[in-house]
């Protein structure tokens, strides 16, 4: 008689197919979550250039928590990571309107 427990050979415990959707979801939030990250780092630069004054530092509490933001999204695994360079760079672009504060 045939033990139902044992498996087949050949067959690995883990063995299935690959939903080739999920590689696809995955690496496509590897992707632009990693661009995203790397944007906002690269927006320390600009910040940096624009600093001064009242309005500089308030730029640079807002590129301070979106960077804290973004770094949060990823470990979390949300999409939502790409807001953080968004809302630095609107940032910039109201300082830069601003102008001499």
């Amino acid at each position: 008689m045939d033990d139902p427990t044992r498996r087949s050979r050949g067959v690995w415990p883990r063995d299935r197919p690959i939903r080739w959707s999920g590689v696809v979801n995955n690496l496509t939030w590897y992707v632009v979550a990693m661009a995203a990250l790397l944007l906002q780092i690269a927006l320390a630069l600009p910040v940096l250039v624009l600093g001064g004054g009242v309005a500089g530092t308030v730029l640079a509490l807002v590129w301070g928590a979106m960077t804290l933001f973004a770094a949060w999204s990823w470990i979390t695994w949300r999409w939502r990571v790409v807001i953080a360079p968004l809302v630095t760079i609107a940032a910039i672009l109201v300082r830069v309107a601003v102008g001499g504060l």
